[in-house]
């Protein structure tokens, strides 16, 4: 363990994991108020509320953080206009894509130094792995919000005799199986070198695993401990959001850099030699 521990740490500074981390959060940063405009004006048209979208990130996001964006996303999309929504749409892609870009070549540092693939075959990738998060994301806020309703619904039709509490365990297992499943998509086709799925799905659960606790302890270490109004006057939410988004950031490429000492040690055992700080 210990040395998986140093391998990591050793990767993690020279192959400059900071400055991608940085770059996915800018871009991130950038496209998440669109993209929950976007959502949250699709949700507009159905009978139902965008609630439970902004609930859902109370419990992810530090409170100062949660205000900032539910005050910004409640103001634009109260006009319910079509033209927010093409906005939202194309802004998002545009910013998720160049995050998603940083990401890409962070991964690939890890496994292959270089990412030697031409521009019309790596921003199409990127625009690929923005629309597959972004589309995952929508069916797991649905799971957030419909998923009580759903099974209401099957205790009224008798399928339960009392609401199952089960049920509730199910949305948010399935919430999170989503999450391992775009990390093991990203980790196993991003990649400039093949990527077996056996190995792509260590880094995935770390990830996935990684995120949600980090997550937790970084909100309710800002809740309670680190008033950031008191530096940063108004945009304090806005900091704390930048600062957790380039925490998550390099959580993603970890996930690579995890892979990548699994299956370069791998390959040195089958050489008959332990992997050492040298590239496979």
């Amino acid at each position: 363990m210990l040395y998986y521990l140093k391998e990591l740490y050793r990767r993690y500074r020279e192959d400059e994991v900071p400055a991608y981390g940085a770059e996915m959060a800018y871009y991130f940063l950038l496209s998440i108020f669109p993209f929950l405009i976007f959502i949250t004006t699709v949700i507009g048209y159905l009978p139902v509320s965008g609630d439970g979208i902004m609930d859902s990130l109370a419990n992810l996001l530090p409170h100062e953080s949660y205000l900032v964006i539910r005050q910004n996303v409640e103001q634009v999309i109260k006009s319910r206009n079509l033209k927010l929504l093409s906005f939202g749409f194309v802004s998002m892609v545009w910013a998720a894509a160049s995050g998603m870009g940083a990401v890409i070549r962070g991964i690939n540092r890890a496994l292959c130094q270089k990412d030697t693939r031409p521009f019309w075959i790596a921003v199409p990738l990127a625009v690929l792995f923005t629309i597959l998060v972004a589309m995952l994301t929508v069916v797991y806020f649905m799971l957030l919000i419909f998923g009580r309703h759903i099974g209401s619904y099957l205790t009224e039709i008798g399928l339960f005799k009392t609401y199952w509490v089960g049920w509730d365990i199910f949305r948010y297992a399935a919430a999170i199986l989503m999450m391992i499943l775009v990390f093991v998509l990203l980790y196993r086709y991003s990649p400039c070198i093949k990527i077996r799925w056996r190995n792509a799905m260590p880094g995935a659960i770390f990830t996935t695993a990684g995120w949600l606790l980090v997550s937790w302890l970084f909100a309710w270490y800002v809740n309670r401990f680190w008033n950031l109004s008191l530096v940063y006057g108004r945009i304090g939410g806005i900091i704390a959001l930048l600062v957790w988004m380039f925490i998550s950031a390099q959580l993603i490429i970890l996930g690579g850099e995890f892979n990548a000492i699994l299956i370069f040690n791998r390959r040195a055992k089958k050489q008959g030699r332990r992997h050492d700080k040298n590239r496979a």
